[in-house]
Order: C-alpha cells, then structure tokens, then sequence
C-alpha cells in the first residue's frame, strides 16, 4: 500500500495560508486594538480573542475572512444596543468599509480579505452573540461558544499523531479542501464539515498515514450524512443548528459516498493509479491541483519511468569468430 507521505505534505502546504497568514494577523490585531479603546466598551470589560477557522488553525487557502470575538462580560442584556456599542469605534476608524451582517460587522481591508467582529455577553455557561431577524431587528441572542470550541479542538489534535504532529487539525484542513472542491458553493459549509471531521474522530477513525486516516475520516463522515441527522456541535453538546436542509445533506452523502469508494481504491492500487485516485479526491484551489502526481506517474496513472536496458556482461558476451 503506497500513501505517499511527501505528497500529502506538500498537499497541506498547498492548502495552506502561505503569505496571508501574516497579513490576516496584522489586521485582526488592528481591529482588537481599536475595540480595545473603546471607552464604553472598556467599561463592559472588553476583552477580544481570534476565534474562526484562523483560530483554530483549520482555516485554508485563500482564507478570506478573520472572526474576532469582542467578549463582553459586564455588557447589557439588549442585542441591538451592544451591537451599535461596537460597531461605533469601528465605523469611527473604518468609516464605509464596515458592513453590517446578521451577527457580526464585516471591515473590508482590501483584495478580498476582511474581518468579521462578533460581539457577545455571557450567558451561564456559555455565550450568546447579537442576531438579526429577517426584517434586520436584533432583538434576540443566539448561543455560541466558539472559544469552547478552539480549546476541544486543540486537545482533539493530541491524538492519533503521524509524522510526529497530531493527525486532526491536518486532516480538518484536507476535509475543507475536498468539501470546497467537490461541492463548491452548495450547502453545508466548510464549518459544518469540520465539525463532521471532529465527530469521526471523536468516534474513531482508522490507519498510521495520513492516507489512511483520511479515507477513515471520508468513511465515516459519509456514513454520517447518510442517516439524515444534524452533526453535534461539540462546544455546545447539541445538534448543530440551523439544521440544514435534508436535500443538501442527502446530495453531500452522495458525494462523500463516492470519495469513500475513491479513497479506498487509492488504498488498494498500485502506486501511479493511487496517485491519479488521490489527486482527484483532493482537488484544486486557486493555486492549481493540490496533489502532486510523483514525476514518474502521467496523469492516467500509468508510469513513465524509462527501462534501462540491461547488458549481459557475464559467460553469455558475445565474442568475435576465431
């Protein structure tokens, strides 16, 4: 069984950040500091903290947007007034490039890249964010605990580990990128996903590789869309909500059903058909396909390397006649 241990390396570097990680933590620590200094705000004991995909280092190429989670804990009980009380100091510094969403304010920085600010008060023992009905009255809260949900994912990186890193976050990441590229805009989201992949791992998933591993964690997420039923939130202990719609999760089933049939031929095949089996379950992004195909190998699985002819230096040399 090959499962290519380089390659799906370069795979996660493929998908990674690269360059934007950097800018992404300038921009994010730009919008903290001007919350910080907010004097209502630091009177509601403002306290900020990146939460999201870039917090919990699931995020992948391009990443477009940074989440930072304005905690309030001395914060009102109204929604509507807590969500103005931080949108003023950023429309004070950002004035146009800030964008009122449904539970956050989106600060535009430019080339597709923004930051999504979300405020929150406590509730007992989690915390709930502003939401916006359908006529853009929040009059209501929605629960969250996206900082829970950081903490369990970097504890469930501990274990199983492969190449002397933890296999989760990797393989949440390679998840994303399979989702994105097989279903593209279509529900459920990345999000949903990743909390598919912390559910399969949370059950048990199988192998030594990464490969293998991956193929599990396909398993078992497929098996999982097929019964029909909403995915747990971890950080909450409950179903995850909105529950989506059963047409989407039946056409996800589908698709996850046959990158499982995928996977484990790739398992199964010789090295260059394996290959062309993986390259096609992982994709493409912006950056070209995320696979690599090793030099040898064409892009119909076959190999390319050249024979070296072999000449019989022994008894059997052909000699002049006498």
């Amino acid at each position: 069984m090959e499962t290519f241990p380089q390659a799906f390396r370069d795979a996660l570097t493929m998908i990674g950040l690269g360059g934007k990680r950097a800018r992404a933590i300038k921009a994010h620590e730009e919008v903290r500091d001007v919350l910080a200094r907010d004097e209502t705000l630091k009177s509601w004991g403002v306290q900020t903290i990146l939460i999201g995909s870039y917090g919990r280092e699931t995020a992948i190429y391009p990443g477009k947007d940074v989440d930072v989670f304005a905690k309030l804990p001395d914060g009102p009980d109204d929604p509507e007034e807590v969500f103005q009380a931080v949108k003023k100091p950023l429309v004070a510094e950002y004035g146009e490039r800030v964008e009122e969403h449904r539970r956050s304010l989106m600060i535009t920085f430019g080339d597709d890249f923004s930051v999504d600010a979300v405020p929150a008060t406590p509730t007992a023992q989690h915390w709930q964010i502003p939401e916006a009905d359908e006529t853009g009255a929040r009059t209501r809260w929605e629960e969250t605990d996206p900082e829970n949900l950081t903490e369990l994912t970097h504890r469930r990186n501990d274990a199983p580990v492969v190449d002397g890193d933890g296999a989760y976050v990797p393989t949440a990441k390679l998840i994303r990128q399979i989702r994105r590229h097989h279903l593209g805009k279509a529900k459920p989201g990345g999000f949903y996903f990743e909390l598919e992949t912390y559910a399969a791992f949370q059950a048990g998933v199988s192998g030594a590789s990464r490969a293998e591993i991956l193929a599990s964690t396909i398993d078992r997420i497929a098996a999982h869309l097929e019964t029909g039923e909403a995915v747990n939130n971890p950080a909450l202990d409950r179903p995850y909500e909105p529950t989506p719609d059963p047409a989407d999760i039946a056409a996800a089933a589908g698709t996850f059903r046959d990158l499982t049939m995928k996977a484990s031929e790739a398992l199964a095949a010789e090295r260059c058909p394996a290959a062309v089996q993986w390259r096609e379950i992982l994709g493409k992004n912006e950056q070209g396909w995320v696979f690599a195909l090793p030099d040898d190998c064409d892009e119909k699985g076959k190999s390319t390397a050249r024979i070296t002819p072999i000449i019989d230096k022994g008894s059997r040399e052909a000699r002049p006649f006498a």
